[in-house]
């Protein structure tokens, strides 16, 4: 999947357009700058959240919901790309499938063969589904208008975050993290 052009396709090429899409024509402003920063973000989106979707095989793709990613591109964003992926191959089911298969699965299927299609496969169904929640915390939330209402849900969206991931640390034990480390010194 990583290997070559990557194509976006109906409903979830029509996120892609939304999210890449210039908002205001004096700031230039815009929530992704190109198609592969929602590539590079949205499988990690999709995991967190626990989202897969399918691809759009709606028959309802045409040239104007197709959005493509040229192989230069992915190439050159290939460290990061390969990274998330195996990333989300070593963590996705990690309490029902032992460490080797989720080694397999990451690191040792080679090119062409069923199962490395398979995580492929299940890789972009991450891709998708964090695409569908980008929409829903970015586009939908609140019906934003304006460069400030985007940047408000971009806030929320980054406060619902931390308070899913990062809910064992209070600000109140870091704050006294730093006064006992400043008392020690």
């Amino acid at each position: 999947m990583l290997d070559r052009d990557y194509n976006f396709k109906g409903v979830h090429a029509n996120i892609v357009t939304q999210l890449t899409t210039e908002i205001d024509s004096e700031s230039k402003f815009k929530l992704f700058e190109r198609n592969i920063d929602v590539l590079i973000l949205a499988p990690i989106v999709g995991f967190l959240y626990g989202r897969m979707s399918e691809r759009d095989e709606s028959g309802q793709v045409n040239v104007d919901n197709v959005k493509k990613i040229n192989f230069d591109q992915m190439n050159r964003e290939s460290y990061t790309l390969n990274y998330n992926y195996e990333l989300i191959m070593l963590l996705h089911d990690k309490d029902n499938i032992p460490i080797e298969k989720r080694l397999d699965r990451a690191f040792r299927y080679a090119k062409g063969t069923k199962e490395k299609e398979e995580c492929d496969k299940l890789f972009e169904k991450y891709v998708l589904g964090g695409i569908e929640v980008l929409k829903e915390k970015l586009l939908d939330n609140d019906n934003p208008i304006s460069v400030d209402d985007y940047i408000n849900n971009i806030y929320y969206f980054l406060q619902d975050y931390n308070d899913r991931y990062n809910s064992t640390i209070s600000e109140n034990d870091i704050l006294d993290l730093c006064i006992n480390s400043s008392n020690n010194n």
